[in-house]
C-alpha cells in the first residue's frame, strides 16, 4: 500500500519514544503525518520513523553487484619484515580455456605484465625459430625459462613451480639479482565469465623492494582484460524471465496479458488492492482502461487466468533452441564439414561457434572424431 494513501485516522507508532497517535492530515514530497497524541499533542512526522498499524515497511537494503563494475576487485600489498605478500582480482568477461591459453602464453607477457620485456624459452633445440618459441617447449612443473626485466638486467631465470590445467599457473620470477618472488595466477569460473586471481609472495632482506611500482603492478589484470577476447554470456531477458516465472510460481509466473485479466477481474468483483499495490505501472493502467470499456460494454470481461503453482515447467522451445551446448556444438559442426559455413557463421552463441570452428580445426587434422549429427524435435 503507497504510504500516503493510508486511512485518516489510523495508528502510528512512534519508534523512537513508543508512543501512539492518530493521523489528522498526510503531507506528501516527502510523506508526512500529523499525529494527534492521546494528551492533545500535534506532530508532524515522517513515514521512516513511524511503524503504522496494518502497514508493513520494507527496510531498505543494499545491493552490491556480483560482479565489480569493469571486472576490477580487490587489490593489495603488505609487508612485514622480511616478508612480502599482495593479491589482485579481476573479472574477465571470456571462459576459462581463452583465460588459461592467455595467461600461459609467456611470449605475451611483455604486453601486460608490468617489468617483463621479453621471456624466452631455454631450449637447446637446434632449429634457429625453435629456441625463441614456446611451441617446442613444454611447460610443467620444473621446467624453465628466461625473463629479461625493464632495466639493464641481464635475463634471469625463472621456474615453473604449478601448472594445473585451467585452474592455476605458477613460476618464481626474478626482477632483480636480490629479489625472487612467487607469482601465481588461479582460475573460478561463473555465469558471466571467470575470476582471475594474481598473488605475489617473497621472503628474505630485500622483500620489500616489490613493493615498488604497485601501482603499476596493481593493474597488470586490467590490461590484461583489454586484449582477452570477450565472450558474451548474456541470458536473453525473455527465457531469463521464464526461468525465473517457472521457479517463483504464483502472480510472478503470469504473462502480462494474464496478469492483466487478472488484475481486471479482481477489480470488478469489487477488490481494487490487487491493483492499487501493483508495482507496475503499465499493468495497472491498463487494467484500469480495460475495466472502463468493459462498463461501457465495448469489450468482454476477459477470463481469469490460471495461476501456475511454483515450480511449474515452462513449455521449451523447438528446434535448434532446444539443442544443449554440446548438442549444438555437433549440430554446427557437421553442417560445416558438409559445407554449410552459413549455419555456422550465423550462430548467435559465440561460444558455441568457437568451439565448433575448434573441433572442425581437430577433425580435420584427425585429432578427434566427427560427432553425431544430434536429432533435432
Amino acid at each position: 500500500m503507497a504510504l500516503n494513501r493510508i486511512d485518516i485516522g489510523t495508528k502510528c507508532t512512534v519508534l523512537a519514544t513508543g508512543e501512539t497517535g492518530v493521523v489528522k492530515q498526510i503531507y506528501f514530497y516527502p510523506t508526512k503525518y500529523e499525529l494527534e497524541f492521546s494528551n492533545g499533542r500535534i506532530e508532524h512526522i515522517g513515514s521512516k520513523d513511524l511503524s503504522i498499524e496494518g502497514v508493513t515497511q520494507d527496510v531498505p537494503k543494499l545491493k552490491i553487484p556480483d560482479i565489480p563494475k569493469r571486472g576490477i576487485g580487490t587489490s593489495w600489498s603488505t609487508w612485514t619484515p622480511f616478508k612480502s605478500e599482495s593479491l589482485i582480482r579481476h573479472h574477465f568477461k571470456t571462459n576459462k580455456e581463452i583465460m588459461w591459453k592467455t595467461l600461459i602464453s609467456l611470449d605475451m607477457y611483455n604486453v601486460w605484465f608490468y617489468e617483463i620485456q621479453r621471456a624466452l624459452p631455454i631450449s637447446d633445440q637446434d632449429r634457429y625459430v625453435h629456441r625463441y618459441s614456446f611451441d617446442q617447449n613444454e611447460l610443467k612443473p620444473g621446467s624453465f625459462f628466461k625473463a629479461r626485466v625493464n632495466t639493464l638486467a641481464p635475463y634471469f631465470k625463472c621456474k615453473i613451480m604449478t601448472f594445473e590445467k585451467e585452474k592455476e599457473f605458477g613460476f618464481n620470477f626474478k626482477s632483480s639479482p636480490f629479489l625472487e618472488e612467487y607469482v601465481s595466477f588461479s582460475i573460478n569460473e561463473t555465469d558471466t565469465g571467470v575470476w582471475v586471481t594474481c598473488k605475489r609472495n617473497s621472503a628474505g632482506l630485500f622483500s620489500i623492494l616489490s613493493q615498488f611500482n604497485w601501482q603499476k603492478k596493481s593493474k597488470i589484470l586490467q590490461v590484461l582484460d583489454s586484449i582477452v577476447p570477450k565472450i558474451e554470456t548474456h541470458i536473453p531477458e525473455e527465457l531469463d524471465q521464464k526461468s525465473q516465472m517457472s521457479s517463483k510460481g504464483g502472480l510472478e509466473a503470469l504473462s502480462n496479458e494474464d496478469m492483466v485479466s487478472y488484475l481486471v477481474n479482481k477489480g470488478l468483483d469489487g477488490d481494487m488492492s490487487p491493483i492499487n499495490d501493483c508495482a507496475s505501472k503499465v499493468l495497472r493502467g491498463k487494467a484500469k482502461a480495460m475495466m472502463v470499456k468493459i462498463k461501457r460494454g465495448q469489450i468482454e470481461k476477459p477470463a481469469m487466468p490460471e495461476i501456475p503453482a511454483a515450480g511449474a515447467p515452462v513449455a521449451a522451445a523447438g528446434g535448434i533452441d532446444a539443442l544443449s551446448k554440446e548438442d549444438l556444438v555437433a549440430y554446427l559442426v557437421n553442417k560445416g564439414i558438409d559445407g554449410d559455413m552459413t549455419t555456422v557463421n550465423e550462430c548467435t552463441n559465440k561460444v558455441a561457434r568457437a568451439k565448433a570452428k575448434a573441433m572442425m580445426v581437430k577433425i580435420k587434422r584427425g585429432q578427434v572424431e566427427k560427432p553425431a549429427m544430434p536429432e533435432i524435435k
